[in-house]
């Protein structure tokens, strides 16, 4: 079956997350949480809204995360010194722990990954990013979806 870019980012985004959830089965935090703490352990402090973008994600799906980790223990917040009305998170010694604790696992799914590779990993990432940058567009509050005819079987063959 030819899938179209939509089906296959689908398609690569439950593989992807089929090879963290088994790599990262033994560990400390899910693939999900990985992402979120590997972010914050490698940015540093930043704002939850900034966090949020980085990963793609709701805000209030963000806000759920950053709930989890401060009750583990994992997460703390400071007043934003640019603007105090905002708060900056960061990962605690735990939290920084946690994260690495990870390393191992993540390290060697990447290692099969890139063995399975068969492009340059550059090529591959300025195409990842280019269909990024077209979705974060198509998805943005100044652009109009309204206007567009639903698919019909007729406007899909032509």
């Amino acid at each position: 079956m030819q899938r179209g870019p939509f089906l296959l980012a689908f398609a690569i985004g439950q593989q992807l997350r089929a090879l963290l959830a088994r790599a990262l089965a033994e560990a400390p935090l899910t693939s999900d949480e990985f992402a979120v703490y590997s972010v914050l352990f490698l940015t540093g402090p930043t704002t939850p809204t900034r966090l949020a973008g980085d990963l793609g994600m709701p805000a209030s799906t963000m806000s759920h995360y950053l709930r989890r980790m401060s009750e583990r223990g994992h997460l703390d917040r400071r007043t934003n010194p640019d603007d105090g009305r905002s708060s900056l998170v960061i990962l605690t010694a735990d939290g920084r722990a946690a994260t690495e604790a990870c390393f191992p696992a993540f390290g060697a799914a990447i290692t099969s990954f890139r063995a399975n590779l068969n492009m340059p990993e550059a090529d591959l990432l300025a195409a990842l990013t280019r269909m990024s940058e077209a979705i974060a567009a198509a998805t943005s509050a100044d652009h109009e979806l309204g206007g567009l005819d639903p698919p019909t079987t007729r406007n899909l063959s032509s």
